[in-house]
Order: structure tokens, then sequence, then C-alpha cells
């Protein structure tokens, strides 16, 4: 019942980021249910009382995220640039969250900034920049509101600007991690970012080839600050504990070593949490930790599992937001199927010697945090590596049992620089194992959804049960049914699907469209992309809706001209994803900037075709695909009026992509009589002044229009723009305003779906 409690308490989080429902039916909700469990239970109706707490848990799962937004700030009002103190209380790559001291009137507002500067946890800053409401990001298919998960942990605003000045934190634990990480510095040791890493919990440091060699090889939970990580530290410190508590003989006899050892780690477990930062995963971490080692002081190492759903429920009453965080899912699911593996094959290794049951339970450790966690590793990094369980066996015994302990001694010994060296050379040892054995890493990889998650996960609870008979009916029964045709629907959906649907991606200012054809057929036409900020739209936008729809190959990548804002994303897809070819214009089109979108076309080997005006391509089904583009004469300077025109047809419906072609080409097509008319109209141009003439709406009379559009350049889109769609009464959707707009027609009808 606990564990159907904690479950229910999970699920109401999960459903109030999908719906946020208002909070005072849920407060009055919840109260109906508490009070009518002391009346079901008087009158005799126990499995009612049952499901009524079920159910008062799942409502208050549902009542705590709201209970944190009921108490957010008023709007910010954007008063222009000011100066802003605060202290760092989180530090991610390209990003911090300080904690607002001056002015004094938003002192406690937490506010995010978009930095890559070398600050740290506890650093005081100086801001110069306008503080604002955080804007809403990409909301596209299979993607939580980041924004609501920002605000959810209590982050409601951001300060557009740049850090003037950093200080170094002056609480007392912030002198302890700079003086830590300056002795190791000082001892000279190898790969002294790493060493940080395993002991304070500083990944600043981390380069981009450690952390790559790390994740491809299913081994960077090790350099994270997470439960595996915190589970190293306190073991190390359980040991020291429990030798030095052996020393006594009675408490030996009596066995008390274990409980008293168990909670002497606690302190020291709590104290590294400091050291290490405080973040919202190390305290997490830490919570985990001490409840297993209050479990094991009053001797219930049995109710494993359930100390683990406590866990669970404590860090979301605390931090509801911590449910979408990878750290948190990874560490639960990799705890949770080590926990059961263990209790299967515990049994099996009984008569084994003591060097074979290590290395056999740590194969079988490896392997349960492996597919344990599978669904989460793919949902959120796309990708994964069936040899990681390999990997583990070589990193985590020389990582975590020799070179972790070795740094944590020899920061603590008052010569401990031979240890810290010898630390790094154990590291070195490490990574030059990882760089050959490096193999398997499977890149892109499809990208589950909850309902194909929980699935797998029921599969796989059945599967370690499956000895008992009731678990065995319900895997024949249920489970199996159910993943057979999860199966045959995806496979009809993905190959067998007659339709024509059209997704307008959301990546802000810029054009990225999914084509799905009858037949299976995918091209993508654009990629969004923005200048000079180093964030790739393909690798964090494109690329998770193309794998949420099971999509690793494309037919057509398509770019409508080079400008950033179209081809940017483009590059990450071209280079790791299927594509059977590329299409893009010549002439005017082919800039400098494509360079590198040519060297990747030669290296994979995927040929590119240069469409002219008039040229049609057959679609499976009786779709098809003609290329509107004047001739080049009638082209301008302007790489804007150079976009490759698209048409797309299936029975009487017809789609126009019209890249950023302005009034000029506008004009162009009409006088040249090309077959403009559409259903569905991609607004030229982002809707811009000089675009979107009224002939032009006109001539393609579309039964509905389609604005990509997000901030960034004033006056785009134009009012006029949008009063010219009004007066023609065509109904005008934008992903600003709608998320990620699918339109799909089977030749007849024409549907459409918004995100938002």
């Amino acid at each position: 019942m606990f564990i159907a409690c904690v479950l229910a308490f999970v699920a109401g989080v999960y459903a109030e980021a999908l719906h946020q429902i208002a909070f005072l039916p849920l407060l009055i909700g919840l109260g109906a249910v508490l009070v009518a469990i002391p009346f079901l239970i008087r009158m005799g109706f126990l499995r009612a009382a049952g499901t009524a707490l079920v159910t008062a848990f799942l409502l208050a799962g549902m009542l705590r995220p709201a209970l944190i937004l009921l108490d957010q700030p008023p709007p910010i009002v954007d008063a222009g640039p000011s100066l802003y103190r605060g202290t760092v209380v989180e530090s991610s790559k390209g990003a911090k969250i300080i904690g607002i001291e001056e002015p004094l009137h938003l002192s406690g507002l937490r506010a995010l900034i978009r930095s890559d500067h070398p600050s740290a946890i506890g650093d005081s800053l100086v801001v110069l920049g306008a503080l604002r409401d955080i804007v809403p990001t990409f909301r596209n298919p299979h993607h939580l509101s980041w924004r609501w998960v920002k605000r959810l942990e209590g982050t409601f605003c951001e300060i557009r600007g740049e850090i003037l000045s950093a200080r170094p934190g002056k609480r007392l634990i912030d002198g302890w991690r700079r003086y830590l990480a300056g002795r190791v510095d000082d001892s000279g040791t190898r790969h002294a970012p790493i060493v940080k890493a395993l002991t304070i919990g500083d990944t600043a440091s981390l380069d981009d080839g450690t952390r790559t060699l790390f994740l491809e090889t299913g081994t960077s939970h090790i350099l994270s600050i997470s439960g595996s990580h915190f589970a190293v530290v306190a073991g190390f410190f359980f040991f020291i504990a429990r030798f030095a508590f052996r020393a006594f003989s009675r408490m030996r006899q009596r066995g008390a070593d274990r409980a008293w050892a168990a909670l002497a780690t606690i302190p020291f477990t709590v104290l590294f949490m400091l050291v290490a930062g405080s973040s919202l995963p190390t305290i997490r971490a830490t919570i985990m930790i001490v409840i297993y080692m209050v479990a094991l002081f009053f001797e219930r190492r049995g109710h494993t599992v359930n100390a683990l759903f406590l866990s669970v429920l404590i860090i979301l009453l605390i931090f509801p937001h911590s449910l979408f965080t990878p750290s948190f899912q990874l560490t639960f699911c990799s705890v949770l199927f080590i926990i059961l593996t263990g209790r299967i094959i515990r049994p099996l290794l009984i008569r084994t010697s003591r060097l074979v049951r290590w290395f056999l339970s740590l194969v079988a450790v490896g392997l349960a945090a492996t597919i344990g966690t599978l669904p989460v590793v793919l949902y959120h990094f796309h990708g994964f590596n069936p040899l990681s369980f390999v990997y583990n066996l070589v990193a985590v015994p020389l990582m975590c049992l020799i070179s972790t302990p070795l740094a944590l001694a020899g920061l603590i010994a008052p010569f401990g620089g031979y240890l810290l060296r010898l630390s790094g050379e154990v590291i070195e040892v490490t990574i030059g194992l990882l760089n050959i054995l490096n193999q398997g890493y499977i890149y892109p990889a499809i990208r589950p959804n909850l309902p194909e998650a929980l699935l797998y996960f029921a599969a796989l609870l059945t599967l370690v049960f499956i000895s008992r008979r009731p678990v065995r009916f319900v895997f024949f029964v249920v489970v199996l049914p159910l993943l057979v045709i999860t199966g045959s629907v995806t496979w009809q959906k993905r190959f067998h699907n007659n339709d024509l649907c059209v997704s307008y991606i959301d990546v802000g200012l810029g054009d990225a469209m999914l084509v799905e054809a009858p037949g299976g057929m995918r091209l993508l036409i654009d990629g969004g992309g923005f200048h000079g900020t180093g964030f790739d739209t393909g690798r964090s936008v494109i690329a998770p809706v193309l794998l949420a729809k099971k999509i690793v190959t494309l037919d057509y990548v398509v770019n409508t001209h080079p400008h950033e804002d179209h081809i940017g994303g483009l590059r990450f897809i071209l280079s790791h994803f299927g594509v059977r070819a590329y299409m893009a214009l010549t002439g005017p089109a082919v800039q400098p900037s494509t360079k590198n979108i040519a060297d990747t076309l030669r290296k994979r080997g995927i040929p590119s075709l240069h469409p002219a005006a008039g040229d049609a391509f057959s679609l499976p089904l009786g779709s098809g695909m003609s290329v509107l583009t004047p001739s080049d004469t009638t082209f301008q300077d302007s790489l804007n009026d150079a976009s490759l025109v698209l048409r797309m047809t299936l029975g009487d419906r017809s789609f126009l992509f019209t890249g950023d072609i302005g009034e000029d080409i506008e004009k162009a097509l009409i006088l040249l009589q090309a077959p403009l008319r559409s259903s569905v109209l991609k607004v030229p141009h982002h809707g811009s002044r000089y675009s979107s003439t009224t002939q032009f709406i006109r001539a393609v009379r579309p039964d509905l229009a389609v604005l990509s559009v997000g901030p960034g350049i004033r006056g785009i889109p134009s009012p006029e723009t949008i009063a010219r769609y009004t007066a023609l009464s065509v109904p005008l959707y934008r992903t600003d305003r709608d998320g990620c707009i699918t339109v799909c027609t089977d030749g007849k009808k024409l549907t459409v779906n918004k995100e938002n």
C-alpha cells in the first residue's frame, strides 16, 4: 500500500505538469477525500478506504506544484538595464542561477543568467542587465515546458545582460571548497578537473572531450554528482567508520559495528553535500543515503525498497520539480533495479568464493543499472551504448573503488599530494582503457514516450518476478499483448500511414518543417538556428522531435536558403542522422557559410540535389512535390529572395513552402502563373512587412496560414502583414503562440493540432 501511495503521489505531480489545475479545486478535492476515509474505515469498507487513501496521495501530488506556483511573485516589469548583486546557487555550463540580494526590494528572488562565466556556487556576482520573466522555450511534441519546470523550482525570472564581476563566496563552506580545490591543483596530479569532480563535485572545468568519452561509454555517472557518486563517498566513510568501531571487541561481537558505522556516516555525507555546493542533485542524493543509513542502523536491510520509495516521497515533497530531472530519474531507476537484481542473485552466489561472488555481483549491478535506466537514457540523451556494463566493469572499480578513495584520503591526509597524484595515475589508466575500448555507442536512437517507458518497466518487473504464478499471468495476458500491440501500432503509423502531415516545429525566429508523407517518406525543410549564440537547434530542438517520432533516417533534407535561422540546425542533422539526399538551390544560394555542409555531404556520401523551376518529384501513394522557384534571372541580390519555393500535394490538398521570399519574388511567381493555389501557406519571411502582399495571399487562397516566428527582431511579424491575413479572413496560426503546429490531410480534409 505504501508503494502504491508513493506512485500515486508521483503520478499527481506529473498530472499537474500536464494540466496545471488550479490550487483551490485540488484543495477541496483532497479535503473531501480525507474526510471520507475515516467514515469508510468505520463502516468496514476497507478496500474503498485504501482506494481513497491512494486517491488522496494523487491529489496531494497535484497540489504540491500548485502550492509552489501559488506563491509566485507578480509579473516582472522590464525597467531597462540595472545593476544586480547576488550569490550563485546553481552553476552549469552556459547558465547560472543566482539569489538576488540587491536591489533590496528583489531580495530573495532567484534569477537565471545565461552565461559561460567560470563562476562557482557561492560566488558573489555583479550583473548589468534587464530583469524579465523567463521566456517560454520551444513548445514541441513530447517536450515538457522548461519554463514551467524552472518556475516550479522557484526561478521565475532571468537577467539578460553580462556579468561584470565575480568574487569568491565568504561562507565558511566556500572557503573549504576553494582550499580543497587548491590542494588538488597544487598537488600536480594528472586530470585535476576529474579529481575535483570526484571529490568536491566541481565539474565546471571538465573539457568536452572527457565528457564525450564518459557519455559514449555509459560511464558519465562517475563524474556527476548523483546517487551513485554519493554512494561511493558514503561507502568510503562507512568503511573507515566500521573499521574504527570494529576495534571495540564488544561491539564487534554483538554485530553493532555495522549499525553504528551507518550512523557515523550520516554527518560525513551531509558535510560532503555542503562541500559539493548543496545543489539540488546533491541534496536529493544525501536524502537517499541518509534514509538508507538509518535503515541500516535500525537493522532494516530487508526494507530497502520501502526506504527507496520513502526517499522519493520526501524528495518530491520538498523539490517536486526533481521528478523531471535526468539525475533523479536515473538514480531511482538504477537503485531500484540493482536492489531487485541483488535479491535474485544473492541466493545463487552463496556457495561461490568471495572473489567470484564479488565479480558476478559487479557484472549483475552493471547490467541491472544499464537495463533499468535504458528508457531514461534514451529519452534525455537520445543515444546509448549496449556495452556500457562492460565499460563500467573497468571504470567503476578503478575510478570509484581506487581513485576516489585515494583522492579523498589525499585531501584529508597532511601530506596527501602523493595520494592525489596516484589517484590521477589511476584516472589516466582508466581513460586510456576507455579510449581503447570505446565502441558500440548508438546515436541517434529512438526516443520513448511515457506509455512506452511504463510498458518497458512493466515488462522488466514482471520478468523479474516471473516465477510467481499471478505475475506470470499478468505478463502473458496483459504485458505481452500490450507490447505486441504497441509495436504494431508504431510500425503502422511510421511506415504505412496514408496521410500527409506537416509539423511546423517551434524553433523561435526561424523555420523548420517536418513533412511526413504517405508510405513512411520523411522530409525536413530547414532546421532553424541562431546567430552567434552557440545554441545548437539541431541537437536540442530538431533531433528530439525526430526521435520522438521514431525517425532516425530522412529521405530528403531541404534548405530553402543559407541564412543561419534556416540552415543552422541542419548541420547537426546531416552529421548524425541518416539522410538519403540533400536539396538546395545553386547560384546565389551558395555561400561560404555552407562550406561545412558541403564537407559533411562529401564525408558521409550524401547526394546533393539542385532543383530548378518546374522540377517535380513523385512521392508515395499519389503525393508529390514541385519546385516553383523562379529562374535565376529573377533572383535579386538578397538571399531571402533566392529561397527555394516548394509545393507539396496529396489529392485535393496542397502545402506551399515559401522560405523568406519578399514581395518581388511573390510578384514574379504571380506573373509566371505558377500554381500557387494551396490549402496551407507557410507565411513568407516570418511575416515581415515586405512580404505576404495582398495579391500573393489572394493568388494562394489558403484555407489557413502558419507563421513561424519568435522573439529576436523588432517588427517581425509586422502588424501590417497580420492585418492583411485578417482582412482576407485567413486563419493564422503562430508558433510563438501555439507552439508546434501539425497540419494533416488525407487528400480531402484538413486537421490542425497545436502543441499549446
